[in-house]
Order: C-alpha cells, then structure tokens, then sequence
C-alpha cells in the first residue's frame, strides 16, 4: 500500500512539474522592419496589463517566458505601429514583423546608405514614403506621394509618361527618368544606361519607398539626381487575408484588383493582381496596364532570410504629344495633329523575377546578396519613327557587413559591389500612320555597368558618428549598327571614383545635426552618345556633381512637431546640353556649368496620437517647403560643327520653380471615418534655356473622404470618394522644354493635366 501511495505522488510531482516547464517554455524570435528586413534593437514588449515583459537587443532579439496573459504580448517602437503577439506554445520561434506608422516618420528605420538608422540619425536629405502617403489620393500614380517630399518633383500629366527630378537632376529628361537611381527590393529597375521607366510598378503594391537626395554614388553608382528604394509589401505579421478592391472615376478610370496576404513565421506571402483602364482626360491618351506582384519572404533559420520577387506588367498606351500655348486656349483635350496621324502610343510588356538572400554568419559579420533578370518588349509608334525594342538584362549586389567590436573608436564596415548588364535589340521603321514602314535603323546596344564601393561608419563619441564612403564605376557601350557597319564601336566611359564623408550629432530628441559633402556622376545614355550622322561621339563623357550639405532634424513640444531642415550647394561640371537639330534629331554635347542651391523644409505636427485615447485617433498637418535657386554659370550651345550658337550665362535654370509648396492634413478616427486634404503649389518655371518662354505659376487642391472599418468578425470593409484639382485649374505638369519650333509656328511646349475630376473606390478584405 506504501508503494503504490509512494509511485502515486511521485508520478503526479512529475506531471505538475512537466506541466510547469510547459507553461514556463521561454520563445524566442526576431523583430525586423517588414520593408526593409532590417533587425529593430529596444522593441519593449508588455503583457496587457502594460508589464513589460522583454526587449529586442541590438540585432532584433527578444526571448520571453512562454507562458503569458491571454496568450499575447504588445510590440511597441516609436515610429511604428503597435503589434499584437499572439504566442501558440508549440511556436518558440518567432519572426516578428512591424510596419512603419506613416506618421512618425523620423523614428523609422531607413536602409539610406545601410547604417540602419533612424531617418532622424542618418546623415543627408532622405525622406520616406510610408502606404499611407500613397493612398491618400486615388493610388494611380505616384505624383501625389513624391510631391509631397521636399526637394522631390514628378511630373506627370497622362498616365502614360512621368518624369521625375531630384534638387534640379532629371528635369531635361526628354523621355523617361534620368540621372535618378531607382531600385526593388534592392533589384535596379534603372537600365544599365542610366535610364528609368516606372510604369511596371503598380502604385498600390508599393509597401514603402525611401529616397536619398543628392549623390549617393558612394554606394549606388551613377546618379547625381539621387536614388529611389521601393519595396514591395509585406503582409502583415501573423495576418492571412485576402481583399478585393474596385475603384471608379472620371474620363473613364476604373480599375480591379485582388491580393492575398499571409504573415507566418516561417513565410511571408504577398501577391496581387490588378487590371487598370483609364480613357484620359485627352483625346488619344487612353491607358491600359495589367499588373502582377509576388514577394515570398522565407525565414529558414534564425539566420537566413530568402526574399523571391516576381512582377509581370502590361501596358498598352496612347501619347497625346504636346501642344501650342494657342492650341491648349483652343482646346486643352485635343492631341497634336502629327502625333494622332502617326498613332503615336507605347504598348510594352515587363517580366521582372529577384532572388536575394539575407545571411548573418554570427553577431559580427553578415551579406546580403540579391540576383535578378529583368526584360521586356517594346511596340512604340511615334511621331518621327515606329520603334520596336527587346530588352534583357541580368545582374546583382551584393553588401557584406562587419563590426569588429572596437573598444575604442567603435567602426561598422560594408564593402559591396554591383553589376548590370542590358542588351537592347533595336529596330526603327519609317512610322506610316501607325504601322511598319521602310526600315532605317537595326542596332544592338549592350550596355555593361559595374561598381564597387566600401563604407565605414566610426563613433567618435557616444552620439558623434564619422561616415566615410567611395565607390569604384565603370561604365561601357557596345553598339553594333546592322546597317551602318562603320557606325558601329565601343563607347568606353572614364572610370569614375566618388567619394562621400558625413559627420552626424545627435545633441538629443529635440536636435540632431549633420554635414556631409559627396559627389556624383551621370553618364549619358545609350542614345545621347550619337553624333548627328548616328557615328558615336568619342568626346562625350559622364556629368560631374559636388555636392555640400547641412542637415538639422529632430522631434519638439513633446514629439508632437517632426522637423527636417536641409540647406545644400551642389555645383555640376560637364552637364549634358540637348540641341535639336531637326525633327526626331538631337545631339547632346557636355558644355557648361550650373550651380544647384536650395533650402528643403518638411514640417508635421500630431495634434492628437492614439495613445491620447480620444475619438480622434490623429490629426496632422504637415508641409513641405522648397526653395531652389539654380542658375547656368558657365552655358554656351554648339552646334554640329562644335559652333557657340548662343550664351546662356546667369540664366535661371530650365524646368526649376523656385518655390514649391506642398501642404495638407490628415484625420482619423476611432468610428473609421478619415479624411485627407492637400495643397500643392508650383511657381512659374521657364520652359527654355533662353528664358523667354514660361510655364505659370498654378496650384492644386485635393480631398478624400473614407470609412475603414472591420465591420464583423472576420471582414474589413474601406468605402472611398475623392475629388482631385477641386478648384478647376487649366495647368500644365508635364512640359516638353527646350520643345523646337518649326517653319515658324509656336513651339508645343504644355501637355494640359486633367481638370477637376472624381473617383470612389471599395475595398473588402476576409481574415482567415
């Protein structure tokens, strides 16, 4: 009897003290950025009874007793949103992810120049545009987000163009985007010649985009204007959902869309297809784009992340071409005459596929590598010619990492390097009213680029950092002419080495400053490299910018009032100067010189936070103001015979309003209503080099009214209205400058933007 009664209680202290270690099993996990995948270090964890319970260390690791109230913590950081931890006891490991809040944007993390700072500590003009910038308007096009970043301007006038300048670089782009680095998920969407198109991207699956201000070739290659970090969306973590989405509007707009989202610990699943029509607001201006995303995040080991990109794009557009100041006061909505006689449009398909891996060998050392093949296929009508391209292209980055662990003078060191190789096809026909006519033209261009760069980030002191930074850029074309054999060469570009220093003080919350001077190159394109005869120009060489800057950012009363002051000087050497020499025909010739000085202010302020506890979860106004004075100083055209035609010395620079403003405000409330209001004002900016023709002055009021709200259990509901350019304006974004006349007539400058338009939209979202 004894021993049984012994066996008995010994067997139920075993179970009590089994079940004990169950209900004591600690879980351990990472908490990253979900955009960047960047580790988060001071991420307080609480119970709900606000107990803190743990905190993320340097590299984003937390470990917490398993067995915790409700079976759920709270993931706090200031500049992001509060997450919710559900902890399941057979799960121990765990790959938190939180999103950015949208609103206290100085507190997020930022890749930048890869020291994972806040925006706040990172030294340079870099700013952030979060979700919710993008879907303050109808999310058709990125203009609204990009114009409300100081320093920052996109043009865009019909969906089926878009041109966007940073501090002046850019802006004499006669197509596309130029002398601006753009990036996916750290995938080059910038062609190996320097140019950009955006239009493969779908506006609504873009999670976040970061851009740097001024030269970053120290890490990014060639590019004077800047760069430009898109990442796709996460899902949001431990979410699995799937949402519809319809949207209407005026000139015919309308657009379907649906997307899955999944937030495990193990995978992060995000895929969508969207189908877009929009008539336009001009005759022959109708717009057709198909999109598929994918981005599948793998979390193999608690080292590893694997990221696989997939994006496939349609686009079938008409282009309107520009008009006459007497044709836009006749009508605004007509097309030019040649370009409805030649059928001028872009009809294009994009396939873009990345692969990139995240790999931390231990506390110290670590690599992130992403590979890709990006190509497409180009149908493109226009008023001198019909174009027909086929572009493909592979390459990769790769960026290694390592901290030593000085004692003294404590340095973190990257070293990377980049590489991207396109080959165009390229095919041009006599344009007979929209088909194929004689052939004049068959080149293959391939296009090699290559940098390598090295950055070190040294801790003077607690809060002084010394960033030092170079990178190493070649550049090279190879054009065979099918047609013209002794056209064909070797186009090879001077290597360039630019070289980039910071030095960055945090005196606290309320002000950190910072000084950095950098410099930066832009190479011309493959088709600026011809002579007028189509014979490569030998002389042709990449331009050259300096860049100076201060920067003073910091959070005040409270960090209620978010503050990012910038004042620059950039003096450019060797700037690309277009002159057409008849219809169809440009030549470019490196002459002159222009000083770039400015003063950029973003200013936001959160009346309330929803922390407050009121009815009003926020309401922020904000504003971003610029002041550019850019000026030719050394400026004189040629003509084909090398020729000074003209002087242009202490001219305000073409296609630069001195002062942009943009401002606006945003409420949201506890019962699911939201507002968004905006203002946005350009000054009068000369169309030509000669400053005698202008574009003037205007402004744009925009508003959007909304309900978001999970009405059961398991359904989101978001109801939408808009109303864009309420005050009915007649302006022109998108300019044609520099634009030739001809046999005497007006040169066709202006591409009239839409008047006051509407649209409403619905999204339903279930949630497993």
């Amino acid at each position: 009897m004894h021993l049984f009664r012994y066996l008995y209680i010994s067997i139920g202290l075993a179970m009590m003290f089994c079940h004990t270690q169950a209900q004591t099993q600690p879980v351990k996990g990472h908490i990253y950025d979900s955009q960047t995948r960047q580790p988060l270090a001071g991420v307080i964890l609480t119970t709900n009874t606000a107990q803190q319970v743990g905190k993320s260390d340097a590299k984003g690791y937390f470990e917490i007793d398993g067995d915790q109230p409700d079976g759920q913590v709270k993931a706090a950081l200031p500049g992001y949103k509060s997450q919710i931890i559900k902890i399941n006891p057979s799960q121990n490991e765990l790959n938190v992810q939180l999103e950015a809040d949208g609103v206290s944007l100085n507190e997020v993390r930022v890749a930048g120049y890869s020291e994972n700072k806040t925006s706040k500590e990172t030294a340079g003009g870099i700013s952030l545009i979060t979700s919710r910038d993008i879907s303050r308007g109808s999310a058709v096009s990125l203009q609204p987000a990009l114009n409300s970043i100081p320093g920052v301007r996109m043009d865009q006038s019909t969906l089926s163009e878009a041109r966007i300048s940073i501090r002046g670089n850019g802006v004499r782009a006669s197509y596309g985007i130029r002398n601006v680095k753009v990036y996916v998920n750290e995938i080059p969407v910038t062609e190996a010649d320097g140019t950009t198109r955006i239009e493969a991207l779908d506006v609504n699956s873009i999670g976040r985009a970061e851009v740097i201000k001024g030269p970053a070739s120290s890490i990014y290659g060639a590019g004077t204007a800047g760069v430009i970090n898109f990442q796709l969306p996460r899902s949001p973590y431990q979410e699995q959902s799937i949402e519809a989405s319809a949207l209407v509007g005026s000139y015919g707009l309308h657009r379907l869309a649906t997307t899955y989202r999944s937030g495990g610990d193990k995978v992060n699943s995000y895929a969508s297809y969207g189908w877009q029509e929009y008539d336009g607001y001009r005759e022959h201006s109708k717009d057709m784009r198909r999109f598929l995303t994918g981005n599948f995040q793998l979390f193999p080991s608690d080292k590893r992340i694997i990221t696989l990109i997939l994006n496939r794009t349609t686009q079938y557009s008409q282009i309107p071409g520009s008009l006459t100041q007497d044709q836009v006061d006749a009508d605004p909505k007509q097309a030019n005459a040649t370009n409805l006689d030649k059928v001028a449009g872009r009809y294009q398909n994009w396939t873009r596929v990345g692969l990139g891996q995240q790999y931390r060998f231990n506390d110290q050392f670590s690599n992130t590598t992403s590979v890709f093949t990006y190509f497409y296929d180009l149908n493109h009508p226009l008023s001198y010619a019909y174009i027909r391209n086929i572009y493909q292209s592979y390459g990769g980055r790769t960026r290694f990492a390592y901290d030593p662990g000085f004692s003294v003078l404590p340095t973190k060191f990257t070293i990377g390097a980049e590489f991207n190789s396109g080959l165009t096809k390229g095919t041009q026909y006599v344009n007979n009213q929209g088909k194929e006519g004689a052939i004049n033209s068959n080149i293959d261009y391939r296009n090699t680029q290559y940098s390598l760069f090295y950055q070190s980030e040294t801790e003077l002191a607690p809060k002084t950092t010394l960033t030092l930074g170079i990178s190493y850029n070649s550049l090279n074309y190879d054009v065979r002419d099918y047609l013209k054999q002794n056209q064909s060469g070797v186009k090879k570009f001077d290597p360039q080495a630019t070289p980039r220093i910071a030095l960055s003080h945090t005196f606290s919350d309320a002000i950190s400053l910072h000084a950095s001077v950098s410099s930066g190159f832009s190479p011309p394109s493959s088709s600026e490299i011809k002579n007028v005869d189509g014979s490569i120009n030998p002389n042709l060489q990449a331009e050259k910018g300096l860049n100076y800057e201060f920067n003073a950012k910091g959070n005040l009363l409270k960090s209620r009032l978010e503050y990012d002051l910038a004042l620059f000087k950039m003096d450019m050497k060797g700037e690309l100067i277009a002159q057409s020499i008849q219809q169809g025909i440009t030549i470019y010739n490196n002459s002159g010189k222009t000083s770039h000085n400015g003063v950029e202010l973003s200013l936001s302020y959160q009346l309330f936070k929803p922390e407050d506890d009121r009815q009003i979860l926020s309401l922020r106004p904000f504003a971003a103001i610029t002041y550019s004075d850019f000026k030719f100083k050394d400026y004189k055209t040629l003509n084909a015979q090398n020729e000074v035609t003209a002087t242009y010395d202490g001219n305000e620079l073409t296609g630069i309003a001195p002062w942009m403003l943009n401002a606006g405000i945003d409420l949201e409330t506890k019962s699911g209503l939201y507002f968004y209001g905006s203002y946005f004002y350009s000054d009068k900016l000369p169309l030509n080099d000669a400053n005698t023709n202008y574009n003037p002055s205007y402004n744009v009021v925009n508003a959007k009214l909304g309900y978001k709200k999970q009405v059961v259990k398991h359904i989101e509901l978001n109801v939408y209205a808009g109303l864009d350019n309420i005050l009915d304006k007649n302006y022109s974004s998108i300019v044609s400058l520099n634009a030739a006349s001809f046999n005497g007539g007006q040169p066709a400058y202006f591409n009239p933007s839409p008047k006051r338009n509407g649209y409403g939209g619905l999204n339903v979202k279930y949630i497993f």
